[in-house]
């Protein structure tokens, strides 16, 4: 494979350098201070707390609420290249489309709710099509928050959808921080059948002015040649060309001050690309796995930028108030040729019975998604306080106040939008109980625009939470949370706007033990409502409120350490959706509209003596059951599904060292898709379903000091 582009020159820099740093030779030694050595420490698959729960850190086992969490060492270790990548690694998160003609572009379904949207540092919704180009290795964890959250940020569907009510999705970008100078860089290499990708990142945090103040540059360059690019009417088209570079800041002049400055800019230049049709698991209408029906000059372009200015106060020994503001921009484009379809009639109902168009078209030349582009901005800014008490008598009080306001403009879809917000929120501990409560209520104004009248909107969500932990390592919790948005610029068939806010409220109880000193088991049942959801008719741009539906399910996980040398995340999700506005025994009203079945498996475990010693041996897992493809969440044909899929990976880290080099420098193999599963991994409609990434084999580098 002849490659051209600057990535390669970048990659072997970077490799040679590390090359270097493998070396022994005295005459030659450098004093690279204290010294870091990665392959000697186990990962870590389960943090000591989570912060998007509450906006307070808690231990994860005392919160009333599921979340799971991806660590900064579970993400270097299985190198997600994007959040639909990293992601999949959690039961029960599905995505619709990872493509920028969709409408609402990185969005995630959680629990069978719909359009959850990825926000940094828990509080700033990253925006339209952000999600879609993020790399993770920017990011120091996510949090996934399971349920209804709108008590803590809102509900997420203020405008023309009913997003947010399975969950949030929170990603905290790695920042400038005062222990201590420090160094990571990496560079990796894959390919597969008809496909190729060279990614390289750089990590550089920097200590000065008497460790009183950091700064920190986190940055990545991929160059990826994806498998629908050398093949079909796309066959040469131009790979991907994306980095991002997220600086940062901060400064502690007392114990009690710090501020500091988070920024992220993204850039991602892509081939278009928005999949085949679907027919009883494989691509259907003449299409092969991946084949695209893009053209050669079809591209897909991204820019972004986020500029986070915080402050943190610690008025007294209870008081402490957080400050915060962000600026969000987003520019985006597309052009992009769909597969054929067409909605209604004979030609439609012989697809769902052969799998072929009776014209025998391939591509849809005339389509109004052809090409598009979207501008958007966002202005944001909080305070919150938090104020804990504790009493002679054992009982502990944490109260958090915040004031957040938000407005967002420029968005293809909907017009300026204001939100301001408060929240409330109160944790009571005595012994071994703690109860939590909170509420938040939220004031939205629509503004005119070309298509609809300006609206206000109010919404009032509460929650309320117990945890019960009789001993150490045994935790009974319990919730019942309700995200309500008032529903602003939808209409109805007559012209009316819709004014009922829709709502979500889930019930939820679990249970929490711990085995092998630091191995965490949970197991939790829920129940989510939906009410007052539009339901779109038919191809029109009007709106009826009568959807309501329901998720019923339960999930387990394991996580954290077997042994020293062991560690381990294995999570299984149950998920059975009901839609009731359908009435009982019609087709399409209980259905597989997300897989009913979703489980991962990820394991490390570094050997501890012999030949071996030291080096990191990895592998994971991932199912998901068979699910039905839609068109706006609505069943169509038995025959239009997906299959089930069984996608098995391994990988090894072996420290130079084992070859004579630094203990700083680690060699990284992988295979990805060990048996060369073919399957979708995401879809918009039946008639645009993405495929999985074939099988891959990974080489790369990492060095730290």
């Amino acid at each position: 494979m002849k490659i051209k582009k600057p990535y390669c020159i970048f990659s072997s820099v970077v490799l040679s350098t590390f090359s270097l740093f493998s070396a022994t030779n005295d005459t030659n030694s450098v004093d690279l201070g204290t010294i870091v050595v990665e392959a000697t420490a186990i990962s870590k698959y389960r943090p000591e707390s989570v912060n998007s729960a509450t906006f307070t850190d808690v231990p994860i086992e005392k919160l009333p609420c599921v979340v799971d969490t991806l660590t900064e060492d579970f993400i270097r270790e299985r190198n997600p290249t994007d959040l639909n990548d990293l992601l999949r690694h959690v039961p029960g998160i599905e995505t619709g489309g990872t493509s920028l003609l969709v409408r609402q572009p990185g969005l995630f379904t959680v629990r069978g709710k719909g359009g959850s949207e990825p926000a940094i540092d828990g509080i700033y919704s990253v925006g339209r099509g952000a999600g879609l180009f993020m790399d993770p290795f920017l990011m120091e964890r996510v949090e996934i928050v399971k349920g209804p959250v709108a008590s803590l940020a809102g509900g997420s569907g203020a405008a023309s959808n009913a997003n947010g009510a399975g969950g949030s999705i929170n990603l905290y970008l790695k920042g400038a921080n005062l222990r201590n100078d420090e160094i990571n860089l990496q560079a990796n290499a894959s390919v597969g059948k008809n496909t190729f990708r060279q990614r390289a990142m750089a990590d550089v945090n920097e200590v000065f002015l008497d460790e009183k103040a950091a700064f920190r540059v986190v940055g990545s360059a991929d160059y990826y040649e994806p498998a629908y690019i050398n093949q079909g009417s796309q066959k040469g088209a131009r790979p991907r060309e994306s980095f991002s570079l997220s600086p940062s800041f901060i400064f502690k002049p007392n114990d009690d001050v710090s501020f500091g400055l988070k920024t992220l800019f993204q850039y991602t230049d892509a081939p278009s690309y928005i999949g085949v049709p679907v027919w009883r698991g494989r691509p259907a209408g003449g299409y092969s796995w991946y084949e695209s029906s893009c053209r050669r000059g079809d591209r897909q372009h991204y820019e972004g930028m986020l500029i986070n200015p915080w402050v943190d106060w610690q008025v007294n020994e209870n008081w402490l108030l957080k400050f915060g503001g962000a600026f969000q921009f987003s520019s985006m484009d597309h052009r992009t040729r769909e597969p054929y379809y067409v909605n209604k009639g004979d030609e439609l109902l012989n697809y769902f019975y052969t799998g072929y168009w009776m014209s025998g078209l391939k591509y849809k030349d005339n389509s109004q998604f052809e090409s598009s582009s979207s501008l958007m901005r966002s202005y944001s800014a909080y305070v919150r306080s938090i104020y804990d008490t504790e009493f002679d008598f054992g009982l502990k009080n944490s109260f958090l106040t915040q004031l957040d306001t938000r407005h967002q403009e420029g968005s293809v879809f909907s017009a300026p939008t204001t939100r301001h917000g408060i929240t409330l929120q109160d944790s009571i501990s005595y012994s071994w109980v703690t109860l939590l409560g909170g509420v938040r209520y939220d004031f939205i104004h629509l503004r005119d625009s070309a298509s609809s009248k300006g609206q206000d909107g109010n919404a009032v969500s509460p929650r309320a939470g117990l945890s019960i932990q009789p001993l150490d390592w045994l935790v009974f919790f319990g919730n019942v949370s309700q995200t309500r948005t008032p529903m602003l610029g939808v209409k109805s068939a007559d012209g009316e706007i819709l004014t009922k806010p829709w709502y979500a409220t889930q019930v939820e109880g679990g249970v929490r033990f711990k085995t092998f000193e630091r191995l965490w088991l949970s197991a939790s049942l829920y129940r989510i409502a939906q009410e007052n959801t539009p339901i779109q008719i038919g191809n029109t741009t009007s709106y009826e409120q009568e959807g309501r539906n329901t998720s019923r399910g339960f999930e387990l996980s394991a996580t954290g350490d077997i042994t020293d040398d062991w560690s381990m995340m294995a999570m299984y999700s149950f998920n059975n959706y009901t839609d009731r506005a359908i009435a009982p025994g019609l087709k399409g009203r209980d259905f597989e509209r997300y897989p009913a079945h979703t489980f991962t498996y990820n394991t490390s475990y570094r050997v501890s003596s012999g030949p071996l010693e030291d080096i990191v041996l990895g592998c994971g897992f991932r199912f998901r059951s068979m699910s039905y493809a839609c068109v706006r969440g609505q069943f169509q044909d038995k025959n239009l599904r997906f299959d089930p899929s069984y996608l098995f990976d391994v990988n090894v880290s072996i420290p130079f060292s084992k070859f004579g080099g630094s203990e700083n420098v680690v060699l990284t193999l992988g295979v990805r898709n060990l048996f060369g599963e073919k399957y979708f991994d995401t879809s918009r409609h039946y008639y645009e379903c993405l495929a999985g990434e074939p099988r891959t084999f990974e080489i790369g580098i990492r060095a730290k000091w």
